[in-house]
């Protein structure tokens, strides 16, 4: 494993990442013509951030802390709902009738889970799991968002779907994104 692959432990890449959220969700809402862009990278960021928290952390909490089957059931039932908002905002799209009012229910519903995905089970990690663990952990996180598809996937919202989808999803993702970058282009 590479240096800078471990530089970061997993909780200092998942609450940067929330903290690029909570901007990315500021910027989608900004009309203009930046707001397509805006709106397609959020959709990209929050789709490998939960696919990494699903596959690898959630998972890793469920099995080292006391009420960690609890806490990670209580988180996967939160990213499910907000996948289903996020999947209708999708649809919708940034130029679509009833957009900042989807994207104001996603953007409620995803900051209280980051919230909450920080206050208790960020919080529980950081004090139960040693440090190099969180490194190995933020190195599997990084990995994963590497080729885990970049739009949300109703039915993609478990520790085996994310890693049985990420190989076939994150491909065809990647490669429908550049045909609508460039069909947004001309």
């Amino acid at each position: 494993m590479t240096l800078a692959l471990m530089k970061h432990d997993a909780v200092d890449i998942l609450t940067r990442q929330h903290a690029q959220i909570r901007r990315g969700f500021y910027r989608a809402a900004l009309p203009g013509p930046g707001r397509r862009r805006a709106f397609e990278r959020l959709m990209r960021l929050l789709a490998v951030h939960e696919a990494a928290e699903e596959a690898h952390v959630h998972p890793v909490a469920r099995r080292v802390l006391a009420s960690g089957a609890a806490l990670a059931a209580r988180r996967r039932q939160e990213e499910k709902e907000a996948k289903k908002l996020l999947v209708a905002l999708l649809h919708t799209g940034p130029d679509g009738k009833g957009y900042l009012r989807r994207l104001g229910e996603a953007r409620r519903a995803v900051l209280a889970h980051a919230a909450r995905e920080e206050r208790e089970e960020f919080a529980a990690l950081r004090r139960a799991v040693s440090g190099r663990r969180l490194r190995l952990l933020g190195a599997e996180v990084r990995l994963t968002q590497a080729y885990a598809p970049t739009r949300p996937h109703r039915w993609v919202n478990n520790e085996v779907a994310n890693k049985l989808a990420a190989p076939l999803l994150g491909p065809f993702d990647r490669a429908r994104d550049m045909l609508q970058h460039a069909v947004h282009r001309t």
